[in-house]
């Protein structure tokens, strides 16, 4: 038997496996599931057998020597006694012509439902605007897409760039490019996701494929990757021409890493992250985290080795939920978990909190609760091992706070042990609910209907029963929930620039996105006008001069300038209140955490602005959502 509690991380391949697999002579020639104890996949097929497959003579002997790569490696195979490989249920024995048949596939502009031995993708030719249309409307998402090169060479023919990348990295890095060839149908502003691909079964297609892969994992946009072959026959057979799959049974989901590059922040934690345990130097009691609703994960600690999985998803697709439910008993067998208690979002109606109370029940151990925001910091705490107090800046879309309203843009004070709320952004009400948050232009309206009811003729691409219905219900309050959230601040801000003004959003923070792209387009670097004002001893962030000075100056000024001093804005009311706080509670050092801190503009003014402070942003563990399970340890520190 394996040992269950130690690390199971999946490696770029060696260059003694890619030497092997692109030699001629060697047996595993062109063979993709080649591996050994330096490299290749573990935490996706990762379970408690010690050996995957029966081997053959040849692997038993490799498998048996202390001097071989392979000793004792528990994925040992090859192309005689390893996985086989199909292409739309065609056996190719030959692997050098099925990657050859890839190639051909991918120049004629098709899209291919690649498995490899961690994940479904989803791949086609990066210089086909057709096949990347063809690939967006399978995923049904207008995000930006990753693309893979076979070399830093290859990269450089098609992307300047200043920043140094590692070639060595399973990560999708974020960098700006200086000049591009690429169309703005893979991003839409100058920030590629780059991969120099080194899974094995990309180093063989890139041998025949002299261009560069768009790629993604295999879901509709906010799902869990796909890793079943049935579900994904079932699913993708009338959208996806080609389909190559192995009969290697992925047991565990990981989607790709991404990672900032000059900024190491890590935005999304999957592939060559999820098996790494995180390491700190805090303890805590065996427990399982079941994370929150959207972007939602799973944390379980056992013998103060900490496991955070990759994002799942939103739980609110049936198929999602499934995948999480299984996920999280699996998780509980596979490292012999048993946990002393089960932790879970403040949240009431939140699934992962409905499904934490019934496991909690089933399995006769406490249930506890973490305030969602809080968890960002105690997140932060963890994944930068910060000792002692600090002051720490929350800032997302929504979260159910400690007083029945919904937070996003809080600022606390303390440690890992306990955390006091000593600031907010004001509360600004929001009527229609989930809608709104689908179609910032109401977020927009409520605002303006509430504190500028003089300029709600601007809101003509509304119809006036809609308009009407918004404005009633403000003047009435009824049905209407009042926010601290940064992120809905950032919506109102795209409204008001014109960005959203009656578009559905297809997908979380993409209004805010879009603002920060007509940001970068500016060098301004002052910043609007706003308030700090005190009120039973706390600190409220009014920004309705802000949005007044928008409304007022949009019509001569500069759209780009005036989103970059809205972002300016947001920075220096932090470093107001930062400072406040430094003054009065004697704390230096500052941490953010929460999904507005994915914004690069406020990364970088936040590090330009806060030097007189001790600064941590993540690391490791990304600062959205699906960071907030690992968050939720605070329940059970020793």
């Amino acid at each position: 038997m394996i040992e269950i509690v130690k690390e199971n991380n999946d490696k770029p391949i060696c260059q003694e496996c890619r030497n092997e697999i692109l030699d001629p002579n060697s047996r595993r020639y062109f063979y993709p599931f080649s591996g050994c104890n330096n490299c290749g996949s573990f935490f996706s097929i990762f379970s408690k057998k010690e050996l995957y497959f029966d081997i053959c003579d040849e692997c038993k002997k490799e498998y048996d020597d202390v001097k071989s790569r392979r000793f004792k490696y528990s994925f040992i195979c090859c192309s005689k006694c390893g996985p086989k490989i199909y292409l739309n249920n065609q056996y190719f024995e030959d692997y050098y012509l099925l990657f050859k048949e890839i190639s051909m596939i991918l120049s004629k502009g098709e899209i291919i439902a690649l498995k490899t031995s961690n994940i479904y993708y989803l791949i086609c030719d990066a210089t086909n605007e057709s096949a990347i249309e063809k690939l967006r409307s399978i995923k049904r998402t207008q995000k930006p897409l990753p693309i893979a090169f076979s070399s830093l060479e290859m990269l450089k023919e098609y992307i300047t760039t200043e920043e140094k990348i590692d070639d060595n990295s399973l990560d999708i890095k974020i960098i700006r490019a200086l000049n591009s060839k690429f169309s703005s149908k893979i991003s839409s502003n100058d920030y590629f996701g780059i991969w120099i691909a080194n899974d094995p079964f990309f180093v063989l297609i890139f041998n025949f494929f002299n261009k560069p892969l768009v790629f993604s994992s295999l879901n509709i946009s906010s799902e869990s990757p796909y890793i079943d072959d049935e579900e994904v026959l079932e699913k993708f057979y009338d959208k996806v021409k080609y389909i190559v799959y192995n009969n290697l049974k992925i047991n565990n989901i990981q989607d790709f890493s991404i990672v900032y590059n000059e900024l190491g922040l890590c935005i999304r934690r999957g592939i060559g992250r999820v098996g790494k345990f995180i390491k700190t130097d805090y303890e805590f009691f065996d427990s399982i985290c079941l994370g929150p609703e959207l972007e939602s994960s799973i944390c379980l600690v056992k013998e103060n080795k900490i496991f955070l999985s990759t994002r799942l998803g939103h739980l609110v697709s049936q198929h999602v939920f499934d995948n999480y439910q299984k996920m999280v008993h699996k998780l509980i067998d596979l490292y012999d978990l048993n946990p002393k208690m089960v932790v879970c979002d403040l949240h009431p109606y939140y699934l992962s909190t409905t499904f934490a109370e019934d496991l909690s029940y089933n399995i006769g151990v406490e249930l506890r609760k973490v305030q969602h925001h809080k968890a960002h910091i105690y997140s932060l705490i963890i994944d930068r091992n910060i000792k002692g107090k600090l002051i720490g800046f929350s800032f997302d879309g929504t979260g159910y706070g400690e007083d029945g309203k919904i937070w996003g843009g809080e600022v606390f004070v303390g440690d890992i042990f306990n955390l006091y709320r000593v600031a907010h952004f004001r509360y600004i009400p929001i009527v229609a609910g989930d809608s709104a948050i689908e179609n910032p232009v109401f977020i927009a309206l409520s605002f303006v209907a509430k504190f500028l009811p003089q300029k709600l003729n601007l809101f003509n691409e509304i119809n006036n029963f809609q308009k009407q219905i918004v404005i009633k219900q403000i003047e009435k309050d009824e049905n209407v929930y009042y926010t601290s959230s940064v992120g809905r601040l950032f919506d109102i801000a795209a409204v008001l620039l014109k960005i959203r003004e009656n578009q559905k959003i297809t997908f979380s923070g993409q209004a805010a996105i879009e603002l920060e792209n007509l940001a970068l387009k500016s060098s301004e670097n002052s910043y609007l006008p706003f308030s700090i004002n005190k009120e039973n001893d706390m600190l409220i962030v009014d920004f309705l001069e802000t949005f007044k000075y928008i409304l007022e100056k949009r019509d001569y000024e500069n759209y780009n300038d005036l989103a970059r001093k809205f972002h300016n804005t947001i920075t220096q009311a932090m470093y107001e209140i930062a400072k406040n706080i430094m003054d009065n509670y004697g704390i230096d050092t500052v941490g953010f955490s929460g999904g507005v801190f994915q914004n690069k503009i406020l990364c970088y003014s936040i590090l330009e602005k806060f030097r007189v402070f001790k600064i941590y942003f993540h690391k490791n563990i990304p600062p959205n959502d699906s960071g907030i399970a690992l968050g939720q340890l605070n329940a059970s520190i020793k």
